[in-house]
């Protein structure tokens, strides 16, 4: 008998977001100064925004700044923090988990 419980659709979603986030994560880890990109969440019409190392984001209303090197470690962090958010979710399921050498990061497209 086995501790693990049949995947199921959301289980697979899950398993499936785990991967991507995975290996987003591990792109920025090991290239520090891979682009980061970012588009306004529940907008149509604003374009994709692409930050690249030496660069910042400026208010439109103060001269205040986040840099490149900021805005990767605080993505960074989030990525990790829903990492383990999903790692809970997934504790005894089937294919919660593959080794990063199994995963195909599905969009390396730049922009």
């Amino acid at each position: 008998m086995t501790d693990t419980v049949k995947a199921t659709d959301s289980t697979k979603a899950l398993a499936s977001e785990y991967h991507r986030l995975a290996m987003h994560l591990n792109l920025l880890e090991k290239d520090a100064t891979h682009p980061l990109d970012f588009k306004v969440d529940a907008s149509n019409t604003s374009p994709a925004l692409v930050l690249r190392a030496g660069q910042s984001l400026r208010s439109a209303h103060s001269d205040v700044k986040l840099d490149y090197e900021l805005m990767r470690q605080m993505l960074m962090e989030t990525l990790r923090a829903r990492l383990t958010e999903l790692d809970e979710k997934l504790a005894g399921t089937e294919g919660g988990k593959l080794p990063i050498e199994r995963l195909q990061y599905g969009d390396q497209t730049e922009a």
